[in-house]
């Protein structure tokens, strides 16, 4: 099965946010910076599920780039206790355009953003607890933070 490219990645998330990014694939998982975010993709027309894990840090800055808030004011807002609506917002739809690059030949569909993989349906944690397949990237960012994204398939 043909998998997303570190540079299909890429290019999306760059002309979706208006900045340089840059996918780097990696042999092993990079070291995870602070809080984990999992998206659960439902893929058609197999009804199974695939897995992006991701810091925190990073999905964070694609959204608050997308919605023109600089760093500081990001990391700001991720400290909060609860957080802020926007940037949920902003999130949950860079996650919803990054079904695009979840799967090449089938299509998939953004079943949600979870803090606790515990939350997502049976089949996601699936997917994340027994993969066939899974690709490690180390993210840059342009003028703001990167980090850790992980893509996982299942069997």
């Amino acid at each position: 099965m043909a998998e997303p490219t570190s540079a299909s990645m890429a290019t999306l998330f760059s002309d979706l946010i208006g900045r340089h990014v840059n996918f780097s694939e990696q042999m092993y998982a990079p070291p995870a910076s602070g809080d984990q975010i999992y998206c659960a993709y439902l893929i058609r027309p197999m009804d199974s599920y695939r897995v992006i894990q991701a810091d925190m840090s990073l999905l964070s800055s694609f959204a608050g780039a997308l919605i023109g808030l600089s760093p500081e004011a990001i990391k700001e807002r991720v400290n909060e206790k609860k957080l802020d609506e926007s940037l949920r917002d902003a999130l949950n739809e860079v996650m919803n355009i990054a079904s695009r690059i979840v799967t090449v030949e089938h299509r998939g569909v953004f079943k949600g953003m979870f803090g606790d993989p515990g939350e997502m349906p049976p089949l996601a944690r699936n997917t994340l607890r027994d993969p066939c397949y899974t690709s490690y990237f180390k993210v840059a960012v342009d003028g703001y933070e990167g980090g850790a994204f992980t893509l996982l398939a299942p069997v």
